[in-house]
């Protein structure tokens, strides 16, 4: 017994050696700069169970086959790569195209996007709302620059612009690095950081013309308000006189502190979202016209893309007009904007004009935009339904004429009546009414949208002043008042101020207010912008990517 279990022991000391021998191998690398051999040999069996769930898709036995969309750039690339396959392990692979096919199917080819990594943010964040159609305009190109550039009108602080400015700078000089982090907020950041750089120079920019750094006005050059020479060191308010020259860059800052400064700084900031409101939806206008003249969609384009055009223009646009018209011309009572738009709608007499004959101006703007709404309401339907009726005619009289070329054939195959010979016109569905309402719908949501969607550009104002008036707040209430306790007890408070102002700032205005624009920033694009011209009824082309399976294997 004892012999038995000797041997036993001395097997199971040989069967540990063995496994541990294998095991050293197996977790050895298996080349210079790879991974180990039992995670080579798993990254290999995934790629080949990928592979054959991609083969079981062919049809064939011995020879198979499968119809597939690739890149039209690509073309050439793969007929190298089939005909260099033809001198090996007997094999041979051949590309047929057929457009005319795809034509004839009428089945939407995917989209395929080669976003760099400043595109790449801009392109997620346009497919999360949908995926461009194949060949459509691209939104995401524009929002590459939009996007941050409306966020800063938003966020628009110097100092807060410019940490932001330093975050993706920082993220950009350390990507190389940070690109293997398993952090997965960290990679979020890593992928955004051109656009979080960008979000923070245009709000560093709009914070220089806003004239504020962390809330408070700053003095780049002499303000153009002057102080009055009797002026009292002890009043608490008094009225600045102007010297009539004009503030070099931005907001003159001697209106932060003014009495009237929010009256002001209001109607400036409401009339500059305003005016980069309606200049960002005539863009989205401007691609409406740009798809339908690449597809060639004549219909879109006089029913649709003109009519809407006009009524933006003719109302919004002149309404933009006069406002930078009022900027540039000096009135003594300048009238109200808001109340000669309802006195234009309404078709009143303007008691106040801007300038000579503007009600004529007024009532033939406002005729166009009302002829614009009918424009596009009914001759769209219209024309579809009479091109439906005159295709089906067509169809007609192609078997009328087969008919009396080969009357025996004709009625083999069924004539004009029924049954399932290829000489039976085949009936496409076409109801005029769901047309119409379809029609009603998109008519009344682009004329109620249009206002509701200027209107909206309004919270890049309020935004602003939310911003200007925190940052305000917090360094006043935390910071400065610290200053005013006695001597001995002030520097404590003031450290412990300071500390506190830090973290409310980059906890408030560096973590929810950036987000809060954020969110903002993204509506003001997917409703207002790509409602203008955006389908996002596409899919993605999704090709085979070994990279992609190994990293789907990693979540």
């Amino acid at each position: 017994l004892d012999d038995l279990i000797a041997d036993k022991a001395q097997a199971l000391k040989a069967y540990d050696r063995f496994v541990s021998t294998e095991m050293q191998a197996m977790i050895k690398q298996a080349r210079p700069g790879a991974n180990s051999q039992i995670e080579e040999w798993r990254m290999f069996c995934l790629k080949e169970k990928a592979i054959y769930a991609t083969l079981n898709l062919f049809e064939g036995d011995t020879t198979l086959r499968a119809d597939c969309w690739y890149p039209l750039e690509e073309e050439e690339r793969i007929r190298r790569i089939l005909v260099d396959l033809r001198g090996s392990d007997n094999m041979s692979g051949m590309l047929l195209t057929d457009n005319r096919a795809t034509e004839a199917s009428k089945v939407m080819p995917p989209t395929y996007f080669k976003p760099n990594d400043i595109v790449l943010p801009a392109q997620w964040l346009v497919n999360t709302y949908g995926i461009p159609r194949y060949q459509e305009a691209n939104p995401a190109i524009f929002a590459v620059v939009t996007f941050p550039f409306i966020f800063g009108i938003m966020f628009g602080d110097v100092g807060h612009g410019l940490c932001l400015m330093l975050g993706g700078l920082w993220l950009m000089a350390n990507a190389d690095e940070l690109k293997f982090t398993t952090n997965e907020n960290l990679k979020v950041f890593l992928i955004f950081r051109y656009m979080i750089a960008m979000m923070g120079f245009f709000a560093l920019y709009a914070g220089l013309m806003y004239s504020e750094v962390v809330g408070v006005g700053v003095m780049l050059f002499d303000s153009s308000w002057k102080e009055p020479a009797d002026l009292d060191p002890k009043a608490e308010t008094w009225t600045l006189t102007n010297s009539g020259s004009i503030y070099p860059f931005g907001l003159d800052p001697a209106w932060h502190g003014a009495t009237n400064e929010l009256l002001f700084v209001n109607s400036m900031k409401m009339k500059i979202a305003v005016l980069f409101g309606v200049t960002q939806m005539l863009l989205g206008l401007a691609l409406r016209f740009g798809n339908a003249l690449y597809f060639r969609n004549w219909i879109d384009f006089f029913c649709e893309c003109i009519p809407m055009t006009i009524f933006m223009i003719c109302f919004f646009g002149y309404m933009d007009w006069m406002i930078m018209y009022k900027w540039v011309t000096p009135m003594k009572e300048p009238p109200s904007i808001i109340n000669t738009l309802i006195g234009m709608g309404l078709g009143l007499e303007e008691k106040h004009p801007l300038y000579d004959g503007q009600s004529g101006v007024q009532s033939t703007l406002m005729v166009l935009t009302a002829i614009s709404v009918p424009w596009i309401l009914i001759p769209k339907p219209l024309i579809l339904w009479w091109q439906h009726n005159s295709a089906q005619a067509h169809r007609y009289q192609e078997l009328a004429l087969d008919n009396e070329l080969d009357p025996l054939g004709a009625a083999e195959m069924g004539g004009f009546g029924g049954g399932a010979g290829p000489g039976k016109v085949a009936a496409e569905e076409f109801e005029l009414g769901e047309i119409v309402i379809h029609q009603l719908i998109e008519t009344i949501e682009y004329v109620l949208g249009t206002v509701s969607h200027t209107a909206s550009y309004l919270r890049t104002w309020a935004l602003s002043l939310a911003h200007q008036q925190l940052s305000l707040v917090f360094l006043q209430k935390i910071l400065l008042s610290q200053f005013g306790l006695p001597i001995g007890i002030n520097g404590i408070a003031i450290y412990i101020g300071f500390a506190l102002f830090a973290n409310v700032t980059a906890g408030i205005l560096l973590g929810m207010d950036v987000l809060e624009c954020f969110l903002h920033t993204l509506r003001l694009h997917w409703v207002e912008f790509q409602s203008k011209f955006f389908k996002a009824d596409g899919h993605v082309f999704v090709p085979l990517s070994m990279r992609s399976v190994l990293e789907a294997d990693q979540r």
